[in-house]
């Protein structure tokens, strides 16, 4: 698959940012976005496809089985929009528990330049 933009419906490696480095660099230079309880950090990338981090922190989202369910519906969302999603990097950070699957997905048709 090297070479060609990732897709299919799966979230693999190519499309994950993986080490520090690239989470600094997006932190550093990224623009940032609100939508609620979520900030969306983007940077313009050269791989021709988005590619997404996550960052959901102990301290704002207490119990293990809220946080795996907040970045299963982000990964969600992220495979759901990802043809239509600019080619960036994106670090998404979550700032409280109180989101709902509609929440993140309404989050992710907004940085695709819908109307939600």
């Amino acid at each position: 698959m090297t070479g060609s933009a990732p897709g299919g419906g799966r979230f693999t490696r190519q499309q994950r940012l993986l080490t520090p480095r690239q989470f600094q660099a997006v932190f550093r230079r990224g623009r940032r976005q609100r939508f609620g309880a979520l900030e969306v950090i983007t940077l313009h990338n050269d791989t021709g496809w988005p590619r997404l981090g996550l960052v959901i922190p102990k301290r704002q989202v207490r119990l293990a089985v809220d946080r795996n369910r907040l970045k299963r519906w982000i990964r969600e969302a992220f495979r759901h929009h990802q043809l239509r999603l600019p080619a960036a990097d994106m670090v998404v950070r979550v700032h409280g528990a109180a989101l709902t699957h509609d929440q993140v997905d309404a989050a992710f048709e907004r940085l695709c330049g819908g109307s939600s």
